[in-house]
């Protein structure tokens, strides 16, 4: 009866020991993907100011507009990595960790061209 009690207790440890490792990687990984689908608008907007006719000059005042936007989301984005990863943030092993969940999620971004999809592809390694 006694050892029965030690297995499950250990056991019940074990998986909350587990269970609650996994719940910092799940969000930082929640956090990484808000941070690439900003940056992919960003990049997206970027190419939408590039190939737009400078004479459309409402175009480009609402691509101005909206990279401005972008620009806002981002700033409040890494305000509030940086406040909640503060005591982490200059870990070597943290920030590899972000930077490959990072371009794993920058992988979903339809707009990549060949070249940063294959420095994403690169950086997940």
């Amino acid at each position: 009866m006694k050892i029965r009690f030690i297995f499950y207790t250990l056991l019940l440890a074990g998986i909350v020991g587990i269970s609650g490792c996994g719940g910092e990687n799940k969000d930082l990984k929640k956090d990484a993907q808000a941070i690439a689908e900003a940056m992919c608008k960003n990049m997206e907007v970027m190419k939408n100011l590039r190939v737009a006719d400078p004479e459309d000059s409402i175009l480009v005042h609402n691509l101005q507009a909206e990279y401005k936007n972008v620009e806002s989301e981002m700033t409040a984005l890494y305000a509030t990595f940086r406040e909640k990863y503060k005591e982490k943030i200059n870990s070597g092993e943290f920030n590899d960790e972000f930077r490959k969940l990072l371009n794993a999620a920058m992988l979903d971004c339809k707009g990549l061209s060949d070249e940063d999809r294959e420095a994403f592809e690169k950086g997940t390694k």
